[in-house]
Order: structure tokens, then sequence, then C-alpha cells
């Protein structure tokens, strides 16, 4: 078996001797020995090798520095209370006028053991090397006669023509030092080997591990993290951008698509030697892609953008970020209802944004687009990220769902404990409660989805907000449209106020970049905006017209719309109806008299 190799860097000579004589009793190590403190001490360790000796044994203020300049484990020669208690007592009685020269923990000690015995001896004190000379010089001043210290105080005591004398430390001392190194030793190969066992562990993981330090420098990376470096583009620099966020948020878990496949990202922040470190793992997963038509993951970069609602989401939030709080704080299935257009997704992705601590993506499932085939798709691809952990799914119009696929929903979130697994979100443009009591929505998958219901206030419900959307609006429209529209006419903003907004947000967007897209001038005016609203008018007309009842209860309720449009112009209505004008008024005749009868 190797022997431990051990360096003595012994202060003065006869420690040296002692060391080597206690030495001899050890047959498991081999003892190297040197005289020396401070600098020459320093220049005699860094003369070898790195790993040269497994062990260094020193005392005192050497102990110290070459602890602080030299990776090799340091054990220190105690001065033990015993060989204070020694010297102290041979000095007192050598001098009356006997003190103590040395670093404050020893100076500590010889204060505590003077008062105890009643002994009269005075002492000084030195934090480093270079205050040695400066301390005795003070000592000798003051009229002591014998001072007592360390190896490095000699010199400077002689040279002021004082007496000497050295704290030595025990035999004792020096063998309790050479048995702490032969355990420091085998402590350390023990941790070498698992070490070694670990790295083995980390090299043959499918995981690739990523370490950054905290200028955002790969530090390490495994060698499943090497492969992916070299297979993925703009990945470091993809893991280096979000080291931002784990500042904030300590961890982060999300679905990331590189390269047409998607990838688990989990991040933590770390602290290894007092300084932040950020270790990012990454699982390659096959699925995603295949239900791109009606799943979507979004991580918190995009979100982000997609919140970026003409500047005016913060505006239109207001009155619901009390909910989104209350939301986001629980772990609650959330419920947002509201009509077509009122942004029900960016409520989603603000209550998503709400969560503390760990940053997560959000998976988006299209109702309106999922069919038995698509969703079979998800619950059957083992690498699906719906049966993963800790992520937000959302159900983005929930009410579009077959009674079927609301079933197997249904089904799936109370077999998979789905709930307790992700933050569920699902959104509906109709109150649910209301289908459920007609019997069109699932009852069981109402109560699944409504653990906190948020009604979304429609644009009609908030007109008094319509030009603060509009001058919220108007600038960025001008940046996008190269415009420098200021604002609205009075009686133009007076329009856009009191008109329905059937659409809510997105049709008052949709406007305003139809209003803008013409040659407009600083102001818009009321005549420009009927002529936008008027056609969203129509529109919206065609859009709900009812067609129940019979064949002409429809062409008579065609007939009064169209009227209606041309302000009861009869020439009008029958030119756009295509009949002339004596058949429109046949038909209005028997409209009439039906509904006499």
């Amino acid at each position: 078996m190797d022997k431990i190799k051990i360096l003595t860097i012994a202060p003065y000579q006869e420690l040296e001797y002692l060391v080597r004589d206690i030495a001899k009793d050890f047959d498991n190590i081999e003892m190297y020995t040197f005289t020396g403190y401070y600098k020459n001490a320093i220049q005699f360790a860094k003369a070898f090798p790195d790993k040269e000796f497994d062990v260094i044994i020193s005392r005192g203020g050497t102990a110290t520095l070459v602890r602080s300049l030299n990776d090799t484990p340091v054990v220190e020669v105690e001065v033990s209370t015993l060989d204070l208690l020694r010297v102290i007592k041979q000095a007192v009685q050598c001098s009356p006028k006997a003190a103590v020269v040395s670093y404050p923990d020893v100076t500590a000690r010889v204060e505590m053991l003077a008062q105890f015995l009643r002994l009269d001896i005075k002492t000084f004190s030195f934090d480093l090397p270079e205050q040695i000379e400066e301390t005795v010089r003070r000592c000798v001043r003051a009229g002591y006669q014998l001072i007592v210290g360390g190896a490095a105080t000699r010199e400077y005591t002689v040279a002021e023509g004082a007496q000497f004398m050295l704290i030595a430390s025990s035999r004792e001392s020096v063998e309790a030092s050479i048995r702490r190194a032969i355990e420091q030793y085998h402590l350390m190969n023990s941790v070498q080997d698992r070490n070694r066992l670990y790295q083995s562990i980390v090299d043959k993981s499918d995981a690739a591990l990523f370490l950054f330090s905290e200028e955002k420098n790969v530090q390490y990376m495994n060698v499943a993290a090497r492969r992916m470096l070299n297979s993925v583009d703009r990945l470091e620099q993809f893991l280096a951008r979000n080291i931002d966020v784990l500042e904030k948020n300590q961890r982060l878990h999300l679905l990331k698509k590189m390269n047409n496949d998607v990838y688990e990202v989990n991040g933590n922040a770390i602290m290894i030697r007092q300084q932040p470190h950020y270790l990012f793992e990454l699982h390659f997963r096959s699925a995603g892609c295949r239900v791109a038509s009606v799943a979507q993951i979004e991580n918190p970069e995009e979100i982000r953008r997609s919140q970026q609602l003409l500047g005016s989401s913060e505006l239109y939030l207001r009155p619901l970020a009390k909910a989104i709080q209350t939301a986001g704080e629980s772990m609650l299935p959330v419920l947002i209802q509201g009509e077509v257009g009122t942004c029900k997704g960016l409520v989603a992705r603000k209550i998503h944004g709400q969560q503390v601590g760990e940053i997560t993506s959000l998976i988006c499932l299209r109702c309106g687009d999922l069919t038995e085939k698509n969703w079979n798709l998800l619950l059957n691809n083992a690498d699906s990220p719906i049966h993963a952990m800790h992520y937000t799914v959302y159900l983005d119009h929930v009410d579009a769902l077959t009674p079927e696929l609301q079933r197997q929903v249904s089904a799936y979130i109370e077999d998979s404990k789905m709930t307790r697994r992700h933050r569920l979100i699902s959104s509906s443009c109709c109150d649910l409660s209301a289908e459920v009591a007609r019997g069109r929505f699932s009852s069981r998958l109402y109560m699944q989805l409504s653990g906190f219901t948020i009604n979304v206030p429609s644009l009609a419900q908030r007109r008094e907000d319509i030009p603060a959307f509009v001058n919220r609006m108007l600038p960025q429209l001008n940046t996008l449209l190269s415009k420098s529209v200021v604002g609205m006419e009075p009686d133009a903003m007076e329009l856009m106020t009191r008109f329905d907004w059937p659409l809510n947000l997105v049709q008052l967007e949709k406007v305003l970049r139809q209003i803008m897209a013409a040659p407009v001038s600083f102001y818009i005016s009321a005549e420009e905006v009927q002529a936008v609203l008027s056609n969203e008018e129509r529109k919206t007309a065609a859009a709900s017209f009812d067609l129940s009842g019979t064949l002409e209860d429809i062409e008579r309720r065609v007939i009064q719309q169209v009227l209606k449009e041309e302000n009861m112009n009869q020439s009008a209505a029958a030119k756009r109806l295509g009949i002339g004008r004596s058949t429109l008024w046949r038909k209005i005749s028997a409209g009439e008299g039906q509904r006499s009868n």
C-alpha cells in the first residue's frame, strides 16, 4: 500500500526534530520536514509540483499563510493550553517584566490563564506578520525585558536587546497533528472516490447538464451536454438568457422547441463557495410537434410578447387585477368567461405569470381545433407534455368541445389527477353554468374547471374606458403604420363610445387599424369613424342573423334588415335585393298581414 506523503514545515528547529522522531512510530506515512516560517516556508512549499504531498503540517501564522496559497490540505500543530501554561509560568519565574507577543487567539488564552492563576504577565497582540517588528519594539519600550512568542518573534526580540522564550508545542500536540493529517488524507480519499462515482453517473446520464457561473460562462458540461451543444443551434445563448430568470426566481421548468424537437428544461440557482451558479438540466422530449395544430408551448419570453396588446393590456386588466392576483396565488382550477374578443387568453397568461417561485411553460390546447384523433394522440404518447408535472395547461375555448370530448377530457382530469400535477386554466365565450343548465355542457367537467371563476366584462360594459383604450393604441399604430395622428375629434370619439363592440377589444383594434390605414389628418373625423363602423355593423348583423323559423320568416327578416341599413329607402333596398320595387312592396305587405293575423 502506498504511504501517505506528509510535508512538515516547522517554524523552529526543535519542532522539526520532534516531528521526525514521532513519525518513526507510523508505518503508513512518509515524512518530509523543513525548518522555516512565512516567506521562506512559502517558497519551499511552492518548489514542489502540485499534489507532490498529500498533506502539509505547520504551525501558527505559517500554517495560515501556506493554507491560503496552496491547494494541498494543511493541518495545524496546535498550541495547547498546557503548552501556554508551561511557558508563562517559566517566564514569570525568570523575569518580573515578562510579556507575551503573539496572535490574538494566543494572547486571549494567556490573559485568561494569568487572571485565573493570578500571574503578572502582560500581552501584546498583532494580526499580520508585518506587524511583529513594531509590536516587539513597542513591548521593549514599555520596559519588558523577557518576551515570550513564536519563532518569527525571536529575531526582532534579539535585535531589540531583550531576552526571548519560545512558545513550543509539546510531543502530545505534534503527535495529535500527525494523526489528524492521516485522518484528513483518508477523508479526502473517500470524498474523491465519491466524486469519481458521481462523475461517472453524471457522464452516463441521458440528461444534459450545464453549469454556468455568475458571469454567464459555462463552467461544466457532462457528456450528454457536449453532444447536445453540437446538435442544437444557439442552445448556449438560450440558457444564458434564462440566467436572468433564475436570478429572480431561483427555479424554472420549461418546455422549449429547438431544431423541431421539444426539450424539457429545468433550471436551479445554487451557491458554490458563496458564489452564485446556475445549473440547467435538459431532457429530450420527442412529442409535441405532432400536435402543433392543437397544442402550443409558450415560455416566459413568448408570453411577455403576446401580452403587449398595443400597450393597453395594463389598462384592460385593471378591473380584474385583484381577481387575477387571487387566482395566481391559488392552485385551484380557474375558469375565465367572457364574450368573443375580450382577450381571455391575456387574462390566462397573466394568471400564469403570477405564480411564485418556479417559472414554468404554458401549454395551450385550442379546444376549437381539438378532435378525438388529436386528443388520443396527446394521451397515447408517453412524452406528451400533459403527462408531465408542474406546467400550466390552458384549455382555450373549452365551450367548443363536443359532448364526447367533454366526457374524455373530464375522465382524464380525474384519472390522472391533472389538477395536482398542473395548474389548470380554461376559458369560455359563454356562461358555462347556463350551458350546464340547458344540458349542453358536462356538469362534471364544469365542476372540475370552475374552482375559481373570473368573468371578463365586455367593452360595452366599460364604455367610459373606450377613449383611454383608443388613446393608448394610437401611438403604437402611428409607429406601425407610419402615421402622425394626434387624436380623435370629440364627435368621432362619441361614435366610438356609443358603438356596441360585439367583438370587443379585438374589434376595437381592428377598427382603429382600418381608420388609420386610410389617408387621415392629425385628428380623425367623425366621417372617417362612421365609414368604418357602418361596415362593421353590416358584418355583425350578417354574422348574428337569426335563421330560425320557416323560409318566409327568414325572408321577412332579411328584408327588414336591408331596409334598416338603407334607412327605409325601398328603392335602394329593392336594388340590393335584386328585385323590383313592386315585388318588395308586395312582400312587405304580406309580412305585415301575417303579423296582424
